[in-house]
């Protein structure tokens, strides 16, 4: 408990190892991702950060309870009794730096006159009413300063669950920024204020040379500096950060890119620092305007720094809007996980602290936390009504159904917690170190243990309650675009994909390997294709003839019949027009190639020139991954990688190229069977499968995936090898081209090995995986365009994601829709 001497915490861990403290955050870090698994396959509607805290509180009531002693246990031990100043600064900084550059800089400077009324006034008065709820309603006994220092740390919003969900459901940019800029400026508010009363507090306990007696007067001066000199300090190092960043421009170097983050993030944490500890400012309001200085300027040089241009520079008014991230995604994929990695621990420790607690809670503590967290509640509904007349008139605005869904938005979280634990630690080691009896010193450390309580059960409570009834409340208030109307629009995306897609089945059609599907069978698996009209075949094929002039349409006679279009004459068979080689653009007539004989075959030529081959090769396979036509979750991507390893060994040692034989001699079987059995259930005696079948489709896949990247490899080879001013290759390069070619025969031998009736149903299997993971990829691109929101590509990708492991499932089950090869003829 808290009020354990901190002897008897050291004397606890003599016995302990201290490389288990590492343990804690990544076992926090690893079941926040099992967490996620099933949060998100079983639609569980509540934020992974309550249910993080709940797990935290298991860890913590089993470290505390001694409940299966070991390693865990110990390591939570150590983490529950750290320094308070340590975990603000571990967290905080991260996470507040995250926020504010997530931030929509111009919305922002929009609406700061709301920010500030909701942050300052509004949050000095939501801290006066919780200390008023708490001095006269809770029975403890709490002084006014602790009562304070209560209201402080509940008034810091938490907006992380709720803003993910206002960017899954399309809310309105205003409420969006209204709750995000609210949240970070009300943070930095909570602190000062957090500060102001903690030092009271701790002057009342009477330690010597701790805390101090704060007038109102003092107390202006003090939440000035503190708050004034935190945001001046935050510019300061914003722009240090931006004269980085620019200077860091070297936009092809990837090691570059690499240290522009480093530096973002060193930056952040060093602007905490310097304001909290050196400057006795505050640190989270310096680390937000630090955040909000880098948006405004690091991602687009904004008109402040093109006036400064202007004026020293007048002939380069033209460098405006420069781009100053060289990688925006790197950036922004690295500001997510950092962002996961810090609130998946920060909560995990909160609840591990709040069970080291609760213990102590009687059933009365219990409807304290009820009335306290039904009071925070009313007090922020009546708060924001009443600040409304001012709020909904200045700024951006604000409509009474954005009031109603801010106050029940505002969650408790991150900081709250942070503080919580900071003063709990503070005031365990000051009674401690000072020379209060005995009496006293137990009477603050169970003051501090019930506002920890108190604290972490309100945060708990409103995570659960208010973050999943969120989304209905949004519905409910039409602050979401209709339902109907957002159908439409989906829908009219759905009719382009459809289109899209189309494009692609026909150029699939177009390669000989596929030029007996079955579209019946592809509109069967692949859900997009399923309504397509007549109007939408023909405007695909117009949209063909334009992207490919003088290609012409290979034999589209079985998609017009299963679509159902009447004319078809547009649809002749032209063997011409089918390629060899599958994404591969050639000429409506291939060129033949010509060769040099002037010079002889060179060995250490020919050794280089092969490593370029196979290097074009793995490059080939790297592109089948990533458009989904290798299965990047079985065997096969494996042993592929793996034959160019094998042949990239050969070339080194002045080999012939060898990956086919490398490929045929890796042995997976055992690691397919085992794969097989644990997808088709067999692990569980559900279901078997036919084995054989599944050891043909792995052969014909790897097969088929081969020769494509051999096939493009060679007109890869011939058109940047080639001679500039004779337009021909040498005899060395001829000698690749013929080694290629010998190692595409050896794989078509082992296709025209099994049977046509099951290698057709392989390749229309094929085929549809092709289709959904391209599918996948448009509706992530209208994601990231804004063109649909989250919610509603995550619903498609879901979507796309079953229908490939349906398909997956039967294509190793048994071909069951195998095709008819007499009808494919």
């Amino acid at each position: 408990m808290l009020e354990r001497t901190l002897s008897e915490v050291k004397n606890d861990h003599d016995d302990v190892h201290t490389p288990n403290v590492v343990l804690f955050p990544w076992l926090a870090m690893l079941i926040g991702c099992a967490v996620y698994y099933l949060i998100s396959r079983l639609k569980v509607k509540m934020p992974h950060t309550a249910i993080m805290f709940i797990v935290g509180a298991i860890m913590g009531f089993c470290s505390t309870e001694n409940i299966g002693s070991n390693a865990v246990t110990e390591s939570t031990k150590m983490w529950i009794h750290i320094d308070g100043e340590v975990l603000l600064l571990a967290f905080l900084p991260g996470l507040l730096f995250l926020d504010s550059y997530n931030t929509n800089v111009y919305l922002f400077k929009q609406a700061i006159s709301q920010l500030l009324v909701f942050a300052f006034p509004m949050g000095l008065c939501g801290t006066i009413l919780t200390a008023l709820v708490a001095y006269f309603v809770l029975p403890y006994g709490w002084s006014i300063d602790l009562c304070m220092l209560l209201g402080s740390i509940l008034a810091a919003t938490d907006p992380v669950a709720v803003a993910v969900l206002l960017n899954e459901l399309g809310a309105p940019p205003r409420l969006r920024t209204h709750i995000a800029g609210e949240s970070l400026l009300n943070d930095g508010a909570a602190v000062v204020f957090f500060k102001i009363f903690s030092a009271r507090f701790f002057h009342e306990m009477g330690v010597e040379g701790v805390g101090e007696e704060i007038g109102w007067s003092r107390g202006i001066v003090l939440f000035l500096r503190l708050s004034l000199g935190g945001a001046v300090v935050g510019v300061l190092f914003g722009v240090l950060l931006v004269i980085m960043l620019f200077n860091l421009n070297r936009r092809l170097s990837r090691e570059e890119c690499v240290f522009q983050v480093t530096g973002t993030i060193a930056i952040a944490y060093l602007s905490y620092f310097v304001s909290e500890v050196l400057l006795h400012c505050s640190g989270i309001l310096a680390v937000v305007f630090c955040g909000l200085t880098t948006k405004s300027f690091g991602e687009t040089v904004s008109d402040l720094y093109r006036m400064l241009v202007t004026m020293t520079l007048p002939n380069l008014t033209t460098l405006i809007r420069l781009q100053l991230f060289n990688d925006n995604h790197l950036t922004h994929d690295f500001i997510q996980i950092f962002e996961c990695l810090l609130n998946s621990t920060l909560f995990t420790l909160g609840g591990a602290v709040w069970a080291s607690i609760i213990p102590d809670f009687t059933g009365s503590d219990w409807i304290y936390l009820l009335i306290l967290y039904t009071a925070v509640i009313i007090i922020r509904f009546v708060l924001m009504a009443l600040f409304f007349p001012l709020t909904s008139r200045i700024g951006v605005g604000q409509n009474m159904r954005e009031m109603i869904f801010q106050s029940w938005g505002g969650l408790r979280g991150a900081v709250g917690i942070a503080l919580a634990l900071l003063l709990s630690k503070e005031v365990v080691e000051y009674s401690e170190a000072g020379n209060l009896s005995e009496e006293t010193r137990h009477q603050y450390q169970q003051y501090v243990q019930k506002l920890f309580g108190m604290v972490g059960g309100v945060a708990c409570l409103s995570l659960i309650i208010a973050g999943p009834s969120s989304g209905p409340l949004l519905r409910f208030l039409g602050l979401i675009t209709p339902s109907e109307t957002r159908s439409n629009v989906v829908s009219n995306h759905e009719k382009h994909l459809a289109k899209e897609m189309l494009i692609v089945y026909i150029s699939l059609l177009s390669e000989k390997r596929f030029q007996h599907l079955d579209f019946g069978i592809v509109k069967e698996r692949v859900s997009i294709l399923r309504d397509v009209s007549p109007e939408i075949f023909h405007s695909a094929i117009e949209l063909y003839k334009k992207k490919f002039p003088g290609k012409k349409l290979p034999n589209l006679a079985n998609v017009a019949e299963i679509i159902g279009t009447s004319d078809d004459s547009d649809f002749v068979w032209d063997d011409q027009s089918v390629s060899d080689i599958g994404g591969v653009k050639q000429s409506l007539k291939s060129r033949g190639t010509v060769y040099c004989f002037k010079e002889l075959p060179n060995e250490q030529t020919l050794m280089e020139e092969r490593k370029l081959f196979i290097e074009c090769v793995k490059n080939e396979y790297h592109n089948q991954l990533q458009s989904g036509e290798l299965d990047s979750r079985s065997s096969i991507p494996w042993g592929l990688l793996q034959s160019v390893r094998c042949a990239e060994e050969a070339a080194a040692n002045g080999l012939p190229m060898n990956d086919w034989a490398a490929l045929e001699s890796s042995n997976l079987l055992l690691f397919d069977k085992a794969l097989h059995a644990y997808r088709v259930g067999a692990l569980c005696n559900k279901q078997r499968g036919d084995e054989d079948y599944n050891t043909i489709r792995t052969k014909v896949l790897q097969s088929l995936s081969f020769i494509k990247a051999h096939l493009a490899s060679q007109e890869t080879f011939k058109d940047k090898l080639a001679s500039v001013e004779k337009h021909s290759l040498s005899l060395t390069e001829k000698r690749v081209l013929d080694e290629s070619r010998e190692q595409v025969a050896r794989a078509d031998a082992v296709i025209n090995a099994f049977d046509a009736h099951d290698v057709n149903a392989i390749k229309s299997q094929y085929v549809c995986q092709v289709l959904l993971h391209k599918s996948a990829r448009h509706f992530e691109y209208l994601a990231h365009s804004g063109l649909v929101t989250e919610r509603e590509a995550s619903v498609f990708l879901e979507q796309v994601g079953e229908e490939l492991n349906q398909l997956r499932l039967s294509s190793e089950l048994q071909a069951s829709t195998s095709p008819d090869l007499d009808s494919l003829a």
